[in-house]
């Protein structure tokens, strides 16, 4: 796999589907001390009210990431990317191709949780607006770690739309590449 932001692929976030499954479990077995089943994985791609991606470069998945719809709000229940390609952009261009799709969608607000440990994390989720609003003690295990809750207010604002179209130019300029969605 190539590594890091000189990457030289080009990558691509399309909808998940049910044969990506085994790809993207396998990147959760590398990220995640608690992956999500084929069968949570088929009820998820089976939800009207979830919608999956994943970023694909020229060979293979490299990550994925994923939303929960909630009336006019947006949950960000997974965002994974395989640790060989770490500091890519590839999250934030999954991350920003997610909140486009809740802004298509009409949703004015996005939460999620994040290791505290996490401090780059947190970073990147700053970027798009995100802000801390409260923890969740013990939330994670292996190892055992607090959860910030970060939400997003203005996700169907100008501002808002500024920021994501801020973060794209900013990966294009860092990478040399557009996200093909």
């Amino acid at each position: 796999m190539g590594r890091g932001p000189d990457m030289t692929t080009s990558l691509t976030i399309e909808p998940m589907a049910d044969h990506d499954v085994d790809a993207v479990r396998a990147i959760d077995e590398l990220v995640y001390a608690n992956p999500w089943s084929v069968a949570t994985w088929g009820r998820e791609l089976g939800r009207a009210d979830r919608h999956h991606i994943i970023a694909r470069d020229e060979r293979e998945i490299v990550g994925h990431a994923g939303l929960l719809f909630v009336l006019d709000e947006v949950h960000l229940t997974t965002v994974a990317v395989h640790p060989d390609r770490g500091g890519a952009g590839i999250g934030t261009r999954l991350v920003a191709s997610l909140l486009d799709a809740a802004r298509r969608h009409g949703s004015t607000a996005a939460a999620l949780e994040v290791r505290s440990a996490h401090r780059r994390t947190q970073r990147i989720y700053a970027r798009f607006g995100f802000r801390p609003a409260g923890i969740r003690r013990e939330y994670y295990s292996k190892p055992v770690d607090d959860a910030i809750v970060m939400w997003l207010h203005d996700l169907d604002g100008e501002a808002a739309g500024a920021r994501l179209d801020r973060v794209r130019d900013e990966i294009i300029g860092a990478t040399g590449q557009g996200a093909r969605t």
